[in-house]
């Protein structure tokens, strides 16, 4: 089944889904997703909430039933989407159902991977030093404002209510929970369990993903006070406890959340999960922005995949509409201590939460500290230890394998601990959970790694942990988060759309794990932009639209230098800059669009490419040259606004090196702080045909028109992502003389973007085909047989982000056979760079497809043939054979094909080729 029926049904009914996992070593947001085979979405034709719609539901069950299709009924939808979902034991009844009347598309069910919570016993409220700098502090203290009268979702993993911070109560009078549900129960597990069997309320006791999320928006305790903590609260648990398989919801699961929420009429709906590379025609994304239609703020993180570069914001937060949230550093980080002894001198450093929060890094007696090479010579802790480390704490340098990885060779090695120093500045919580180590493993600062190996040059070091808490400046502090993912998405819209802090929060955590702990990730960041938005609400009385709520918050955020050069920081890392909600209270004035998208500029006689229907604009005048119309808005009811504007360049970024191949870790220009930077190597903007300043009067609007142009003098082959700040210089004619800035970001691509190859190029050893299991490529002409034991496999890698991906057995003539398992796909994300998800592949396994859907399946003949690959350019038309980049195998030759005995074609599916790897970061 392809997801090609999935996403096209689901544009105009609005059902949520999801996308695969990508592993990260930080504390990963919930949203990584796979196939559950055998499970699958049915959409009905008629609109929900509809006497039609209730009429096709009880038709499909009866037609069923009667032609005695053996199913069983996951979940019914009848308010966000009109449809089931079921499991479907026979994949061959599939297209007879597909078939039905009522039926309008059939899509296979995806999975989204929760978060692993890493807790602490961490008692110092670090999250009060956050709401210094973001203006939540001074909402409380002068405005009066805690969000009273707002009603917040939080869909996540549940809530431990009976925490003080947080009521300590369910659904009584006074209670902040009023509403939510539990939806899966302790023991669910997509895979392993995946009939949700749940319990009488949404207790996370277990987990704490979301107790953690939820304190940061509503704690109000000593140690945790949240950014609005007196919000009426909607529960809605999506996940089982950990250790029960894969770790995975279903989607089925999280729509019935979504819908749940909506029937409750939360304000704001706060979603921690997302990542990977999205579209916002992904489902999730449309049912977000499906529920911005009806009046919810939706605000969700924007996913932890920085490591990977450009492309990797998630679904659901590029949903048109949706807040979507990067994650910016505390300025303190507040840990449990580690406190050294040496033969030179005494130190106490910090360090992040364990890897497993089962093993917590407490050592009352001093234990030794080593840091050995393994057996490969390196530091990293990657190969096997030669020598025997018993109740020793391993000091390891982070990189080149997982922090698995690293707890195991210790403890195989006979450690107590392990204490990996980063690789960076910055402080990170690592994830170490494997039924296999039983050990703590922590994170220090790179700098505190080096001060103890400098002390073990004088001899022996051993280490303390207990109790004692400590509260460090944050060297990153202010910063971008270094996890937090890039945008844009794969249509250019810009992406994340603001940020604030989610790395190193401090928050409420199950009382059966500590209560209390500190966790990084743009999961932390989402609930704090929600708190924000419900003080908003609650300060305007709810009369205040979706649009313009998002538009306070993102236009008075405050855009951040790039601490590599001397630009501003790309808004396709930060969006508009941190979010500060005492300016966005405060703004008198709004500026329509918040965010614009310049497509693509070819510097030739004709400059821009197809239009954003998100974007007003007119023709450019020149090459390079992109305008835009933007409209001022003047909220003040009583005084004249003058206003000005400035441009503020920002960092260009490519993901291609100088020398043309790929880069996970994006090329910046200027390239360096201090670097000499030609004028026409920055884009440029200004105001055109208006009389400057520009006077608006009270409660009035202006039309301007801003010129932009691009920087020319950047080769369009480097393929340049450029940036930067329109930013208006706001002054109103009262006593006060009251003056703000508002941010509009902009970014735009140097080159035809439409003619981007999407397939990795040959030098880099993809696309090639092989037998199943081995990594050698198939000389021309080569004779195979394909049997259960023998197969071919396409493995190719995706540099870009496309919409349709065609994976064909072709004969001499180029004539198609049809598609391989795998082989129509929709909505895919780029290849990453990491061990997993570098490519992708499908196996040729003597089963052929000759629709989209993979349904009408047939068996492959003997002859000889190419595998093709087509891939759609970016911004093409699918229907357009000019579109797409295309490859061809080299010439092979089936001798013959046995399928297993007793089995037909369409039963010979992918079943035994589970392992194959489709990647959906």
């Amino acid at each position: 089944m392809a997801y090609t029926a999935f996403l096209v049904g689901i544009l105009a009914s609005a059902l949520g889904s999801a996308l695969p996992f990508q592993p990260s070593a930080l504390q990963n947001d919930i949203g990584t997703a796979e196939i559950l085979p055998g499970s699958y979405f049915i959409e009905f034709h008629s609109e929900p909430a509809t006497r039609a719609g209730e009429r096709e539901h009880a038709e499909f069950f009866q037609q069923a039933k009667a032609a005695g299709v053996g199913m069983y009924t996951r979940n019914t939808f009848n308010r966000l989407f009109n449809g089931v979902a079921i499991d479907l034991p026979n994949t061959r009844h599939l297209e007879w159902l597909a078939g039905l009347p009522a039926v309008k598309r059939t899509w296979p069910m995806q999975m989204r991977t929760r978060s692993v919570a890493i807790p602490s016993s961490n008692v110092s409220p670090n999250l009060m030093f956050a709401h210094q700098h973001t203006g939540v502090e001074r909402a409380h203290a002068e405005l009066g404002l805690d969000g009273t009268g707002i009603k917040v979702g939080v869909i996540d993993t549940g809530v431990d209510y009976m925490h003080p911070d947080l009521g300590g109560c369910w659904k009584t009078p006074g209670c902040p929970f009023q509403y939510g549900s539990d939806f899966v129960g302790n023991g669910y597990d997509s895979v392993a369990t995946p009939h949700p069997e749940p319990g009488p309320d949404p207790r996370d006791t277990c987990d704490g993903h979301g107790t953690h999320v939820t304190g940061i928006i509503a704690a109000k305790g000593l140690k945790v006070r949240g950014v609005a903590p007196g919000v009426t609260l909607g529960a809605y648990r999506i996940f089982g406890c950990p250790g029960n398989g894969t770790g995975q919801a279903a989607d089925d699961v999280i729509l019935k959340a979504l819908e749940a929420a909506h029937a409750d009429r939360m304000d704001v709906i706060n979603m921690s999960f997302g990542g990977g590379s999205g579209w916002s025609e992904d489902p999730l994304s449309v049912a977000a922005e499906r529920l911005v239609r009806d009046g919810i703020v939706m605000v969700a993180s924007t996913g932890n995949d920085g490591a990977n570069g450009l492309y990797s914001s998630g679904s659901p937060g590029l949903g048109v509409g949706v807040i979507n949230v990067a994650s910016f550093e505390n300025w303190k980080i507040t840990s449990l201590s580690i406190d050294l002894v040496g033969s030179h001198k005494n130190i106490s450093i910090v360090h992040s939460s364990p890897g497993n929060s089962k093993f917590r890094f407490i050592f009352e007696t001093p234990a030794e500290v080593v840091a050995p090479t393994d057996s490969a010579g390196s530091i990293e802790g990657c190969a096997p230890y030669d020598t025997d480390h018993t109740g020793q704490i391993l000091l390891i340098k982070r990189g080149n394998c997982t922090f698995v990885d690293k707890a195991e060779r210790a403890q195989e090695a006979g450690a107590i601990g392990v204490m990996v120093y980063n690789n960076e500045p910055d402080l990170m919580s690592p994830t170490s959970v494997s039924p296999n180590v039983t050990i703590s493993l922590v994170v220090i600062k790179a700098d505190d790694g080096q001060a103890i190996l400098s002390e073990l040059n004088y001899g022996k070091v051993t280490a303390s942990a207990t109790n004692h808490t400590m509260s460090v400046d944050n060297p990153a502090g202010g910063q971008i988060s270094l996890f937090s993912s890039w945008g844009p998405d794969p249509e250019l819209r810009l992406a994340p759309a603001v940020g604030a802090p989610g790395g190193n929060i401090f928050s409420t955590f199950p009382l059966a794990l500590g209560s209390y702990t500190s966790l990084s990730g743009t999961s932390m960041a989402s609930p704090y932009v929600t708190g924000m938005v419900a003080l908003i609400l609650q300060a305007r009385s709810k009369n205040i639209s979706v649009e313009e709520v998002r538009q306070l918050i993102l236009e008075s955020a405050h855009p951040i230098p790039d601490r590599n050069n001397t630009e501003l920081l790309s808004p396709l890392r930060q969006g508009s800059g941190m979010a500060n909600i005492w300016d966005s209270l405060a703004s008198q004035a709004t500026v329509e669009p918040s965010q614009l998208s310049l497509n693509y500029t070819v510097i030739s006689n004709t400059t821009s490419g197809p239009s954003s229907t998100k974007n007003k604009r007119s023709v450019a005048e020149a090459p390079g040259v992109s305008v835009r119309t933007l409209t001022l808005y003047n909220r003040s009811p009583s005084n004249f606004l003058t206003c000005t504007m400035t441009h503020l360049p920002a960092s260009s970024v490519s993901s291609y090196a100088a020398n043309g191949s790929f880069t996970a870790a994006p090329r910046l220009w200027p390239e360096s702080v201090g670097a000499k930077v030609a004028p026409d190597t920055r884009p440029s903007a200004f105001i055109e045909r208006l009389e400057l300043p520009i006077r608006i009067a009270p409660g009035m609007k202006q039309d301007v028109s801003v010129r932009i142009t691009a920087p020319v003098g950047l080769s369009a082959t480097d393929r340049w992502l450029y940036s930067g700040y329109l930013r208006f210089n706001m002054l109103w004619d009262d006593q006060a003389g009251t003056a703000q800035s508002l941010h509009v970001p902009y970014m735009g691509f140097l080159g035809d973007y439409t003619q981007l190859d999407v397939l990795s190029p040959p030098e880099e050893g993809f696309p090639f085909i092989s037998m199943k299991g081995s990594d050698e490529a198939l000389t021309p002409d080569s004779h195979v047989t394909i049997d259960s034991s023998h197969r071919v496999s396409a493995h190719y890698r995706l540099e870009h982000p496309t919409r349709v991906l065609k994976v064909q057995l072709v004969d001499d003539a180029n004539a198609t056979q049809g598609f391989l398992p795998n082989g129509f796909l929709e909505y895919m994300g780029r290849n990453y760079q990491s061990t997993r998800g570098r490519f992708s592949n499908s196996t040729l396994n003597g089963t052929l497809y000759a629709d989209p859907d993979l349904t009408q399946s047939h068996e492959v003949k003997p002859g000889a043939y190419r595998i093709r690959i087509d891939a759609l350019r970016p911004l093409r038309n699918p229907s357009d054979p000019e579109g797409y980049q295309i490859w061809h195998s080299s010439r092979f030759i089936i001798d013959s094909v046995s399928l297993a005995k007793n089995a037909s074609a369409s039963t010979q599916d992918d079943d035994e080729d589970s392992n194959d790897e489709v990647f959906r970061p």
